[in-house]
């Protein structure tokens, strides 16, 4: 792995990666926020969520049946973690994985990237290295201001709640980033990259809505990432599904195994 390619990567990531993480962390805040008024009408709010058509429940990371419950972690999954986190997340990691090789084809900067003494995989390994230090920094910053959140508005999250919770992100986020580095690494145009791992993700993402409404498409879960990625279940402190977040983890580090392999032998200089 080239250390100086991952500094490089980590410079140029840096904003980006700052402004996500602060994004995110300000939305969690804001949201934590609304949780006391919320535990006061929850009735309420129960009475409104059973009268949703099941399809927009699943959409937003609500299962059926399940409903929202008064606890602190279930209200955060519905209103954060279900749905809004994971798509701006998701955006983050496309973008930014899929520049990884493709940015450097579309800008002509390839051969000055290739001419560093290190051999093709061990310099896109670095630039894998400063993505993974984004998503650990995009993850870190969430988790903790919920953890921050929590004793202010009079709620409780266990610090094992916590961590879990953020396993399961950053495991769903390496799965993303396998998929967008992989597009990148086969293309020359981010944008073309970035819209076919974005289009891959949305499928994924369809295929898990539509599984959860008929028994007839239930074997859609097992082409989707989001059947693994449950992040309620970790807010709650229930034990998460291991299963699944290793399977998240062979998707994502396959798919980069894969896209080094491509990368390797690929004439990019042109």
């Amino acid at each position: 792995m080239s250390w100086t390619m991952t500094r490089k990567a980590l410079w140029d990531l840096r904003w980006t990666t700052f402004w996500y993480a602060l994004g995110l962390a300000l939305y969690t805040l804001l949201i934590a926020f609304v949780y006391p008024t919320f535990r006061e009408q929850s009735a309420q709010f129960e009475e409104i969520v059973r009268n949703y058509p099941e399809a927009l429940l699943r959409a937003f990371g609500i299962e059926p049946g399940q409903g929202l419950s008064s606890s602190f972690g279930a209200f955060m999954h519905a209103e954060a973690y279900g749905f809004v986190w994971p798509l701006v997340a998701a955006i983050f990691v496309i973008m930014s994985g899929a520049a990884a090789v493709a940015q450097e084809v579309e800008r002509g900067t390839a051969e000055l990237w290739l001419s560093v003494p290190e051999s093709r995989p061990r310099l896109l390994a670095g630039k894998l290295v400063a993505l993974l230090v984004g998503m650990l920094a995009v993850v870190g910053v969430s988790v903790l201001s919920l953890l921050v959140a929590a004793p202010l508005v009079d709620a409780e999250l266990p610090a094992d709640a916590a961590a879990q919770l953020g396993v399961v992100l950053l495991d769903f986020l390496i799965a993303v980033a396998g998929i967008s580095v992989l597009f990148s690494s086969i293309f020359s145009e981010r944008g073309k990259a970035a819209a076919l791992a974005a289009a891959v993700v949305l499928a994924m993402y369809l295929a898990w809505v539509i599984a959860g409404l008929s028994e007839r498409f239930e074997w859609l879960r097992y082409l989707s990432i989001f059947t693994a990625y449950r992040p309620r279940e970790a807010l709650e402190g229930s034990s998460v599904s291991w299963a699944g977040l290793l399977a998240l983890l062979a998707i994502g580090l396959g798919s980069m195994l894969a896209s080094l392999a491509i990368f390797r032998r690929r004439d990019i200089l042109v």
